[in-house]
Formats: C-alpha cells, structure tokens, sequence
C-alpha cells in the first residue's frame, strides 16, 4: 500500500501529534492503520485526502485527540524516567569529579526546568504537527526550543552563584550511593526503551574520567583524551545511522 506524500505527511503529524498529547499507543496504531486504509481507497477512487479529513487537518486531529483515551503511563512512567535520566547525568558529572556539595536552589530548579522543557517540548510537537508551516519557521522553532532550556539551566548557574541559598554536603559514602543510583537509572532507561544507547552513552562519557583519574598525565592531556573519544563515538554514531538509512532505502 503506498499513499502519496500529502496523505503520509498527515498521518506522520497526526501521529506525533496523538504522541505529544500523551495518547494510548495501541488506540493511535489501531486508528492510524484503520485511517490509512480510507486515504488509500480514497486515492484509488481520486479524490485527496481532503475527502476524509475536511479542509482543515488541525480541526481533525482535534477531533480525533477527544475520541482517543490518555495514556495514564506517560506521566507517570515516560516523563519521570525522561526526567531522572537528565537528572542522572547532572548529578553523575558531579559525583565523579568528588564534587559533594549541592546547593538547594540546583536541586530545586533543575527539576523544574526539566517539567517545563517537557511541557513545552511537547506542546511544540503539537503546534508544528498540526499547523502548515515553511521549513524556515520550523527550523526557528527548534532552533528556540534548543536555546530555552539552555538558556535556563545557565540561569539556574548564574542564580546560584549570585544567591546564598542553603547547601547540602554529602559523604564520600553517600556521594559513592549517588553514582551507583543514577548508573541503576541508565540502566533502567535502556531496559525500558530497549534501547543499550542509554547506557553506552553515559558509559562513553563517564568511564574514561574515572580512569584517567588514577593516572598521572597532564589536565590538558586528559581533557584532549575525553574530546577525543567523545569525538570518536559521536562519529561512530553517525556513520551507522547513515549505514541504516542507506539500507532502509
């Protein structure tokens, strides 16, 4: 079954926009093969994928959105995972340099800016999927969404340099239970997507610090060693990313 560009585009939007509204995976697969079914004899009789879903394909999703149960897991499950798997890596860069201390304003504000990221993250999703826009708008609107909670996390930095809130310092113990609970997080994350990226990733990052630690080189060597291999692997993905897409095409 092959539909036109026009009619997949819209099933590609409908489905990330079902997805960013937190919507029951097996409902919206169920919808969407029985959807692309319709387009399909429709197309075959000519006429566009305007005969099924009216003029306007934001009203549609719409009205599909209310017809489609919420997804109870996203919110509890998805977002707290997606959340403490960030959190993970903040606090495992600390941990690892023996940084023990942490400040109430970090701890409280990291949290907040990831609910906020998510939130609007996905509200872009929504907004792109169900309005026509150039590829100009797009890439801005990405290009925003990359720059907001950049531009917060620095803030939270700055605010924390600026503002004397109360400090929590950990023991060597304690920071020790520290990246043994975000490695378990890593570990959950992949176990949960399926997916070992989440855990060869911070493995990637974190292991080589650890290592080079015991050894007794110059600080600019070691930091020249860690860009090199972060350079080495992002390349790697890369090139296997291109090698599945050439084979799927």
């Amino acid at each position: 079954m092959t539909l036109s560009k026009e009619s997949q585009t819209f099933l590609d939007n409908l489905r990330i926009y079902l997805f960013a509204s937190s919507k029951r995976e097996e409902e919206v697969s169920e919808l969407l093969e029985e959807l692309e079914d319709h387009l399909y004899e429709a197309e075959q009789n000519g006429k566009s994928v305007e005969h099924i879903i009216g003029k306007s394909p934001k009203a549609y999703m719409k009205e599909i959105e209310a017809e489609v149960g919420v997804d109870g897991r996203f919110w509890l499950v998805i977002v707290p995972l997606i959340m403490l798997n960030a959190f993970a890596y903040l606090i495992m860069n600390k941990a690892i340099a023996d940084d023990r201390s942490y400040s109430l304003l970090a701890l409280t504000g990291n949290p907040i800016v990831f609910v906020v990221t998510v939130l609007l993250l996905f509200s872009l999703y929504r907004f792109i999927a169900a309005n026509e826009l150039s590829k100009k708008i797009t890439t801005t609107l990405y290009l925003l969404m990359g720059i907001a909670p950049t531009a917060m996390f620095i803030g939270i930095l700055v605010a924390d340099l600026l503002i004397e809130t109360p400090v929590i310092i950990i023991s060597p113990f304690m920071n020790t239970v520290v990246i043994i609970a975000a490695c378990f997080i890593f570990i959950a994350a992949a176990l949960y997507w399926k997916a070992w990226i989440s855990v060869i990733v911070p493995a990637v990052l974190y292991i080589p610090q650890v290592i080079l630690r015991y050894i007794d080189i110059a600080e600019e060597t070691k930091l020249i060693v860690i860009l090199s291999i972060i350079i080495v692997f992002s390349l790697s993905l890369i090139i296997r990313q291109l090698i599945q897409y050439k084979k799927d095409n």
